[in-house]
């Protein structure tokens, strides 16, 4: 873990994206990341996160396919895979990017990342990802039966059952060992067998509506179709 920023919050409520199906997850957390501003405060670095995956889609890994190990040029920086961790003051947020491990890191990174928000006094943790069954246009999970009963007042209702794939899922899972309460919002989309994290847009924006009401954000959503993803 490298540390950039000193923290200076007691109980900030933890926002988890990563890519997964249609990429729901990253588009809103890239997003809130644009719109809020918040500060970089820590980035988490390991050994099984890949540059190239070799399983498609890359939040499926496989214990046989390691990924190829390698760094990012981007207009002529170099830059490493990892975790990022952004801190928001008002209100307190942890928003966090996520990477996928291969295989064999995938319990590690996730326990690393709990580390991290325990450290930071993280009490509650909003997971945002992807699903393609028939269901309302944002529906969710929780670790927590009175969560699921706040949920509803906000028309979001239990619609998904099934895996929940990669760092996300694990992160989200692995909270109930660390006394974390959490929520997945779950964004109704139609998958692309061809390209299965390819973006849509579309059901970022139903999850970032639900998300905005509940945390009380200003956020100008109407930029979120003019973006290339």
């Amino acid at each position: 873990m490298k540390y950039l920023k000193e923290p200076l919050v007691k109980e900030p409520i933890a926002i988890v994206g990563s890519p997964g199906l249609r990429s729901v997850g990253k588009i809103v957390v890239d997003y809130l990341i644009e719109e809020l501003e918040p500060r970089l405060i820590a980035e988490l670095y390991s050994p099984h996160f890949p540059i190239l995956y070799q399983t498609r889609p890359s939040y499926v890994p496989h214990p046989d396919f390691p990924g190829q190990a390698g760094i990012l040029l981007e207009e002529g920086r170099v830059e490493l895979p990892r975790v990022e961790f952004y801190l928001l003051t008002n209100p307190e947020l942890l928003i966090t990017k996520g990477y996928h491990a291969n295989f064999q890191g995938q319990y590690e990174v996730a326990n690393q990342v709990l580390d991290f928000y325990q450290e930071l006094g993280v009490k509650k943790m909003m997971v945002i990802a992807g699903y393609g069954t028939e269901g309302k246009e944002v529906c969710c999970a929780a670790t927590d039966l009175e969560l699921i009963k706040e949920l509803k007042q906000y028309d979001i209702d239990i619609g998904y059952e099934g895996p929940f794939y990669g760092f996300s899922g694990l992160v989200f899972g692995l909270g109930i060992l660390r006394n974390i309460k959490s929520i997945c919002l779950f964004g109704k989309t139609q998958p692309n067998p061809e390209d299965p994290e390819y973006p849509d847009p579309k059901a970022a924006k139903a999850v970032l509506e639900k998300l905005s009401i509940m945390l009380n954000l200003s956020i100008d959503l109407s930029k979120l179709g003019e973006k290339k993803f």
